[in-house]
């Protein structure tokens, strides 16, 4: 199982996946995009929504009963798991208790149709869950059930795609009109950033923030790496180092045309 992961939720573009900020942080895995929801089927009420949830940054993957879920834990490394009330082949509040103390997924109490249905959720929140879902429920509904566990899906783990220029976080891939432009960690992360605030224009000094993680954040520094990239981008595809246009006295944003 997954120990010590950092919880998806609610992050900022310009926090970026980091495990904590300051000029010494250090940059955490990309999250997966779209992000995984381990949904464990209920035997007074089988099935589960999935979709309309895409759009969301979420992937609901469904599972028959508590052992398949578990042993899929580390492989789909979740950020929420649907468990119901009436768990097939697993006891319910033992199962709730053991992934709330190993992981950091949260666990939401499916709420089955059996007679003991309410006192189990009662107890499953006492035992580390973070929300109820009445079952049989809406994608509306389980949607409305992982925000409230205050979980937002990563917006730096999707793929990115502006005009001619694309970012693949997944792959660590940036491509213009088609073309691989090689960029190191830290010009990827600038790009991105750019990116993911378009068509807001970028102060530079935000900028420089963003880039601590590699250097001091000096705004010195951003300047030259800003112009290293465009150099890049011209390189892969001629007249493609307009992409990022600069925008006098205030700062960068990435071209829309």
């Amino acid at each position: 199982m997954t120990t010590g992961r950092p919880g998806v939720l609610g992050s900022t573009p310009g926090e970026l996946a980091y495990a904590h900020l300051g000029a010494t942080r250090v940059a955490g895995a990309v999250p997966r995009w779209p992000a995984r929801l381990l949904f464990i089927e209920s035997p007074s009420a089988p099935g589960h929504p999935g979709d309309g949830l895409a759009p969301h940054g979420l992937e609901v993957r469904g599972y028959d009963d508590g052992i398949g879920a578990l042993l899929a834990l580390a492989e789909e490394d979740p950020v929420a798991l649907v468990a119901p009330t009436d768990l097939a082949h697993v006891d319910f509040l033992s199962f709730v208790e053991g992934v709330t103390a190993m992981t950091d997924v949260a666990v939401i109490v499916g709420l089955g149709s059996h007679d003991a249905a309410h006192e189990l959720a009662f107890q499953a929140l006492q035992r580390g869950a973070r929300s109820i879902l009445a079952l049989p429920s809406t994608s509306e509904q389980l949607l409305s059930a992982v925000r409230s566990c205050g979980i937002r899906a990563v917006a730096a783990g999707r793929m990115l795609e502006i005009g001619e220029l694309r970012l693949d976080p997944q792959s660590f891939r940036a491509t213009v009109a088609g073309h691989v432009v090689e960029l190191t960690p830290r010009e990827f992360l600038m790009v991105q950033h750019l990116m993911l605030e378009s068509p807001r224009v970028v102060s530079v000094e935000e900028l420089a923030r963003a880039l601590a993680t590699y250097d001091d954040g000096s705004i010195s520094a951003t300047r030259v790496l800003v112009t290293r990239v465009r150099k890049k981008l011209e390189r892969a595809a001629p007249g493609a180092g307009h992409v990022i246009e600069t925008v006098r006295s205030i700062g960068y944003r990435i071209s829309t045309d």
